[in-house]
């Protein structure tokens, strides 16, 4: 006979029980890296950079863009984008600005947790 067990671990309150710092840390880097993405997504009216801020909830650990075209922008192919509003518009904007700012994250966070 065998039994099926399912364990279901809610990490976020996991990290949070055992050590706060874990939590300001993710804070911090969600916060980076919405803000050090911003001059890399395309802009026509501020709506798809809005939708960053709105769809993602700071601490969780997941940056996401729910304007219904996030995704379609962002690995825009053969894609043209305006640099009227952000001249260092383009797709993978995450991806930039990592390219860019992750050691800067990882040291921000680093030093949150050892703090």
């Amino acid at each position: 006979m065998s039994v099926d067990y399912t364990l279901k671990l809610n990490t976020q309150a996991t990290i949070n029980r055992f050590n706060p710092k874990f939590s300001a840390a993710q804070r911090f880097l969600d916060s980076e890296v919405l803000r050090d993405s911003a001059p890399y997504v395309p802009m026509r009216t501020g709506t798809l950079m809005k939708s960053g801020q709105l769809g993602t909830v700071i601490g969780s650990g997941e940056v996401r863009y729910n304007a219904p075209y996030a995704s379609k922008c962002y690995y825009g192919k053969h894609m043209n984008f305006s640099k009227d509003k952000h001249p260092q518009a383009c797709a993978q904007w995450f991806e930039k600005a990592k390219a860019i700012k992750k050691k800067y994250w990882i040291s921000g966070a680093n030093k949150i947790v050892k703090e």
